[in-house]
């Protein structure tokens, strides 16, 4: 019974937090904040704005909002450098609350349903490999960071597992989102550029990555 109840909280959360995401959308909330304001409001608080910054990063999981527009955001409010330092503490924070959230009321009530046998399989490899499970989905884009963080907490991924594949992991991200981010203050500079440049080479690692686990696939199947 106990069990049940957890789900149910956690699923009337989730539905809670989406409704408001779509209400503040629907009510044109969004359209009607100044960001111009609040980016000085928050450069002129200096380490502050910093602290700010982190606990809004450590508490959007739960209201849903996507990540990249709070990293992009941290880069062009505070820098490459500062944006990435605040970035990977909140993103770590965050993908932390996130992971106990589940872990606590949802990983019990997931396992009377975890039936599927390759569900069951890939539960099992996460237990035993999870830092490499977590550092190779944090390090590829495509995957949604807080689905992984809230997965995670679902699989019987060990939390020091968990913790130190997302907090190695986010690193590279965090840079390029960050550097990107900053260069939007100068758009069209040399370092914009380069920063464009980043970020594609950052989206396409999936893409080559895949086309060279499709070519030794191939290569094997031709030997056998």
């Amino acid at each position: 019974m106990a069990r049940s109840k957890s789900l149910w909280l956690l699923l009337l959360w989730f539905i809670i937090a989406v409704a408001g995401l779509l209400v503040l959308k629907w009510t044109g909330v969004w359209e009607r904040l100044d960001l111009d304001w609040m980016t000085d409001w928050l450069r002129d608080l200096g380490p502050l704005g910093g602290l700010l910054y982190i606990i809004v990063y450590t508490l959007r999981p739960l209201v849903l909002f996507p990540a990249t527009p709070l990293t992009l955001y941290g880069g062009y409010v505070f820098g490459a450098f500062w944006g990435t330092i605040y970035d990977i503490i909140g993103a770590g924070a965050g993908a932390m609350l996130s992971f106990y959230i589940t872990r606590k009321w949802g990983r019990n009530s997931f396992q009377r349903i975890l039936r599927n046998k390759k569900l069951q399989s890939f539960d099992q490899k996460a237990e035993e490999k999870g830092f490499m499970v977590v550092l190779y989905m944090r390090l590829m884009p495509f995957f949604p960071f807080d689905g992984v963080s809230y997965g995670a907490g679902l699989s019987k991924i060990r939390f020091w597992d968990y913790t130190w594949g997302t907090l190695i992991g986010i690193i590279p991200g965090a840079v390029v989102y960050n550097v990107f981010g900053a260069s939007l203050q100068d758009i069209g500079s040399g370092k914009f550029y380069a920063a464009v440049g980043m970020y594609i080479a950052f989206a396409l690692i999936p893409l080559l990555l895949k086309k060279t686990q499709a070519l030794k696939t191939r290569d094997r199947e031709k030997r056998t």
